[in-house]
């Protein structure tokens, strides 16, 4: 499971995707974009739909990916333990991952009921330029892949008119320019 706002999908959270997907076997990488972050004040700038969509058209053809609305579906705060729960419960003989960046996993202490999420899946963390100290309670693998892409980057990019081929995939980009979302 790879949870967050996708706002925008950019090419950073498709290699994370993929390299957590080839190190660690596993089946499908299920991507939830969440309607709103409890930890962040603000909600993501593009709306839910457009979020979908431009996963969806990044990740078409990819068999290995999934994308979810549940979180967008259930409106408010996308809590990440409640989606441990759900997706646990649909498949209880698998093994959950959740994959997020050392960001995150540096304020997982102030997630909503942290300790179950840790026991309901194993944590795959990628390192982020932010230095984030370990929770040595917690079950986690470290992604070796460090990218240095930023939506918020990418959002200003759009915004000044500049382009961001590479940064995001080539069907991502067309979406992006045809919605004017960030300008």
């Amino acid at each position: 499971m790879f949870g967050g706002t996708f706002d925008p999908f950019h090419v950073g959270h498709y290699l994370i995707a993929i390299a957590a997907r080839e190190m660690f076997s596993l089946d499908k990488v299920i991507f939830l974009p969440c309607s709103q972050s409890p930890l962040k004040s603000a909600r993501p700038i593009a709306s839910d739909r457009a979020r979908l969509s431009w996963l969806r058209a990044g990740l078409r053809g990819e068999g290995w990916a999934k994308v979810s609305s549940w979180e967008v579906d259930r409106q408010g705060p996308s809590y990440s333990v409640e989606a441990a729960r759900h997706w646990n419960a649909l498949e209880p003989k698998g093994e959950l991952y959740w994959i997020l960046g050392s960001d995150q996993w540096s304020t997982l202490p102030r997630w909503k009921n942290f300790e179950e999420l840790g026991g309901l899946v194993k944590f795959l963390v990628f390192p982020r330029p932010e230095i984030a100290q370990p929770l040595a309670c917690m079950k986690m693998k470290s992604i070796p892949l460090r990218l240095d892409i930023s939506a918020t980057d990418i959002r200003g990019r759009l915004q000044r008119g500049l382009s961001v081929k590479g940064l995001v995939l080539p069907s991502v980009e067309k979406c992006l320019r045809r919605s004017r979302v960030y300008r």
